[in-house]
Protein backbone atom coordinates (compact mmCIF):
# COMPACT_ATOMS: atom_id res chain seq x y z
CA UNK A 1 0.00 0.00 0.00
CA UNK A 2 1.39 3.41 -0.98
CA UNK A 3 0.64 6.06 1.66
CA UNK A 4 1.43 9.76 1.12
CA UNK A 5 3.53 11.74 3.61
CA UNK A 6 2.05 12.26 7.04
CA UNK A 7 2.90 13.71 10.43
CA UNK A 8 1.54 11.76 13.38
CA UNK A 9 1.26 13.17 16.90
CA UNK A 10 0.07 11.21 19.91
CA UNK A 11 -2.04 13.08 22.43
CA UNK A 12 -0.20 14.54 25.42
CA UNK A 13 -0.08 12.93 28.84
CA UNK A 14 -3.18 12.39 30.97
CA UNK A 15 -3.29 11.56 34.67
CA UNK A 16 -4.12 7.97 33.73
CA UNK A 17 -1.01 7.81 31.52
CA UNK A 18 1.04 9.04 34.48
CA UNK A 19 -0.54 6.35 36.71
CA UNK A 20 0.01 3.64 34.04
CA UNK A 21 -3.71 2.91 33.85
CA UNK A 22 -5.20 1.24 30.78
CA UNK A 23 -7.05 4.18 29.29
CA UNK A 24 -8.51 2.90 26.04
CA UNK A 25 -11.76 4.64 25.16
CA UNK A 26 -12.30 6.29 28.53
CA UNK A 27 -12.46 10.02 27.80
CA UNK A 28 -9.68 11.33 30.06
CA UNK A 29 -8.45 14.94 29.57
CA UNK A 30 -4.85 16.10 29.31
CA UNK A 31 -2.94 17.08 32.43
CA UNK A 32 -0.53 20.01 32.62
CA UNK A 33 2.41 17.98 31.31
CA UNK A 34 0.25 16.80 28.41
CA UNK A 35 -0.70 20.36 27.50
CA UNK A 36 3.01 21.23 27.44
CA UNK A 37 3.76 18.25 25.19
CA UNK A 38 1.06 19.41 22.78
CA UNK A 39 2.60 22.88 22.65
CA UNK A 40 6.07 21.42 22.10
CA UNK A 41 4.82 19.33 19.21
CA UNK A 42 3.00 22.30 17.72
CA UNK A 43 6.19 24.37 17.68
CA UNK A 44 8.12 21.53 16.07
CA UNK A 45 5.40 20.95 13.50
CA UNK A 46 5.47 24.63 12.52
CA UNK A 47 9.18 24.18 11.71
CA UNK A 48 8.50 21.07 9.61
CA UNK A 49 5.42 22.26 7.70
CA UNK A 50 5.80 25.48 5.72
CA UNK A 51 2.28 25.50 4.29
CA UNK A 52 -0.28 23.83 6.58
CA UNK A 53 -3.09 24.59 4.15
CA UNK A 54 -1.56 21.99 1.82
CA UNK A 55 -2.14 19.31 4.48
CA UNK A 56 -5.26 17.36 5.36
CA UNK A 57 -5.95 17.46 9.10
CA UNK A 58 -7.31 14.42 10.98
CA UNK A 59 -8.00 13.93 14.66
CA UNK A 60 -9.55 11.33 16.92
CA UNK A 61 -12.78 12.78 18.35
CA UNK A 62 -11.80 12.05 21.97
CA UNK A 63 -11.24 14.87 24.47
CA UNK A 64 -7.50 14.32 24.95
CA UNK A 65 -6.83 14.39 21.20
CA UNK A 66 -9.02 17.45 20.65
CA UNK A 67 -7.15 19.25 23.45
CA UNK A 68 -3.84 18.20 21.91
CA UNK A 69 -4.92 19.53 18.53
CA UNK A 70 -5.90 22.86 20.11
CA UNK A 71 -2.48 23.11 21.77
CA UNK A 72 -0.70 22.23 18.53
CA UNK A 73 -2.58 24.83 16.50
CA UNK A 74 -2.01 27.54 19.07
CA UNK A 75 1.71 26.83 19.53
CA UNK A 76 2.22 26.64 15.76
CA UNK A 77 0.44 29.97 15.30
CA UNK A 78 -2.17 28.32 13.06
CA UNK A 79 -5.29 28.70 15.21
CA UNK A 80 -6.60 31.71 13.26
CA UNK A 81 -6.17 30.14 9.83
CA UNK A 82 -9.35 29.04 8.08
CA UNK A 83 -7.53 25.73 7.52
CA UNK A 84 -7.54 25.13 11.29
CA UNK A 85 -11.29 24.54 11.09
CA UNK A 86 -10.90 21.84 8.45
CA UNK A 87 -10.05 19.03 10.86
CA UNK A 88 -11.87 15.76 10.26
CA UNK A 89 -12.72 14.08 13.58
CA UNK A 90 -12.84 10.49 12.40
CA UNK A 91 -14.20 7.87 14.85
CA UNK A 92 -11.99 5.23 13.24
CA UNK A 93 -9.01 6.96 14.88
CA UNK A 94 -10.20 6.45 18.46
CA UNK A 95 -7.99 4.42 20.76
CA UNK A 96 -8.16 0.64 21.02
CA UNK A 97 -10.65 -0.35 23.72
CA UNK A 98 -9.42 -2.44 26.64
CA UNK A 99 -12.99 -3.30 27.66
CA UNK A 100 -13.29 -4.44 31.27
CA UNK A 101 -9.65 -3.56 31.94
CA UNK A 102 -10.03 0.17 31.38
CA UNK A 103 -9.06 2.09 34.51
CA UNK A 104 -6.88 -0.74 35.81
CA UNK A 105 -3.08 -0.83 36.03
CA UNK A 106 -1.11 -3.76 34.65
CA UNK A 107 -0.63 -5.10 38.18
CA UNK A 108 -4.37 -4.88 38.88
CA UNK A 109 -5.13 -6.79 35.68
CA UNK A 110 -2.55 -9.43 36.56
CA UNK A 111 -4.15 -9.86 40.00
CA UNK A 112 -7.84 -9.59 39.07
CA UNK A 113 -7.86 -11.37 35.71
CA UNK A 114 -4.78 -13.62 35.55
CA UNK A 115 -6.11 -16.06 32.91
CA UNK A 116 -6.89 -13.38 30.34
CA UNK A 117 -3.77 -11.43 31.27
CA UNK A 118 -1.56 -14.45 30.50
CA UNK A 119 -3.40 -15.17 27.25
CA UNK A 120 -2.92 -11.61 26.02
CA UNK A 121 0.72 -11.53 27.17
CA UNK A 122 1.38 -14.48 24.82
CA UNK A 123 -0.27 -12.84 21.81
CA UNK A 124 -1.00 -9.13 22.20
CA UNK A 125 -1.83 -8.72 18.51
CA UNK A 126 -4.72 -11.19 18.29
CA UNK A 127 -6.02 -11.50 21.85
CA UNK A 128 -8.86 -9.27 23.12
CA UNK A 129 -9.25 -8.16 26.72
CA UNK A 130 -12.72 -9.09 28.04
CA UNK A 131 -15.25 -6.96 26.12
CA UNK A 132 -12.32 -5.21 24.45
CA UNK A 133 -10.57 -5.08 21.10
CA UNK A 134 -7.45 -6.74 19.74
CA UNK A 135 -4.74 -5.00 17.75
CA UNK A 136 -5.79 -7.15 14.80
CA UNK A 137 -9.31 -5.71 15.04
CA UNK A 138 -7.90 -2.20 15.43
CA UNK A 139 -5.85 -2.78 12.27
CA UNK A 140 -9.06 -3.72 10.43
CA UNK A 141 -10.46 -0.36 11.56
CA UNK A 142 -7.40 1.77 10.73
CA UNK A 143 -6.42 0.28 7.37
CA UNK A 144 -9.55 1.45 5.48
CA UNK A 145 -9.08 4.95 6.90
CA UNK A 146 -5.42 4.96 5.85
CA UNK A 147 -6.39 3.96 2.33
CA UNK A 148 -8.53 7.11 2.01
CA UNK A 149 -5.50 9.43 2.31
CA UNK A 150 -4.76 11.11 -1.01
CA UNK A 151 -2.17 13.71 0.02
CA UNK A 152 0.04 14.93 2.88
CA UNK A 153 -1.70 14.79 6.26
CA UNK A 154 -1.38 15.71 9.91
CA UNK A 155 -2.88 13.14 12.27
CA UNK A 156 -3.53 13.50 16.02
CA UNK A 157 -4.52 10.24 17.67
CA UNK A 158 -3.47 7.58 20.20
CA UNK A 159 -0.73 5.13 21.12
CA UNK A 160 -2.56 1.99 20.03
CA UNK A 161 -3.72 3.64 16.82
CA UNK A 162 -0.14 4.62 16.09
CA UNK A 163 1.28 1.14 16.72
CA UNK A 164 -1.08 -0.25 14.10
CA UNK A 165 -0.29 2.63 11.74
CA UNK A 166 3.44 1.95 12.03
CA UNK A 167 2.91 -1.77 11.54
CA UNK A 168 1.18 -1.06 8.24
CA UNK A 169 3.53 1.70 7.02
CA UNK A 170 6.82 0.09 8.03
CA UNK A 171 5.77 -3.57 7.68
CA UNK A 172 6.72 -4.26 11.30
CA UNK A 173 6.12 -7.87 12.45
CA UNK A 174 2.76 -8.13 14.20
CA UNK A 175 4.31 -9.65 17.33
CA UNK A 176 6.51 -6.53 17.70
CA UNK A 177 3.96 -3.83 16.86
CA UNK A 178 2.03 -3.88 20.19
CA UNK A 179 5.32 -3.32 22.03
CA UNK A 180 6.37 -0.19 20.13
CA UNK A 181 7.09 2.90 22.21
CA UNK A 182 4.94 5.91 21.31
CA UNK A 183 6.41 9.16 22.68
CA UNK A 184 3.97 11.92 23.56
CA UNK A 185 6.55 14.66 23.05
CA UNK A 186 7.71 13.94 19.49
CA UNK A 187 6.38 14.13 15.94
CA UNK A 188 6.50 11.01 13.76
CA UNK A 189 7.25 11.89 10.14
CA UNK A 190 6.45 9.54 7.27
CA UNK A 191 7.92 10.64 3.93
CA UNK A 192 6.00 8.11 1.88
CA UNK A 193 8.81 5.58 2.15
CA UNK A 194 10.82 6.34 5.34
CA UNK A 195 10.07 7.30 8.93
CA UNK A 196 11.83 9.65 11.36
CA UNK A 197 11.08 11.21 14.75
CA UNK A 198 11.24 14.97 15.25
Amino acid sequence: MSIPPLYFIRHGQTDWNAQYRFQGQRDIPLNEKGRGEARRNGKRLSELVSDPSAMALYCSPMTRTRQTLEGILEAAGWQDLAWANSAVFDPRLVEITFGDWEGWTKQEIKKNDPVNYKARAKDKWSTCPPNGESYAQLSDRIRPWLETLTGPSIVVAHGGTFRVLRQILENIPINEAPLLEVPQDKVYCWTGSEATWQ
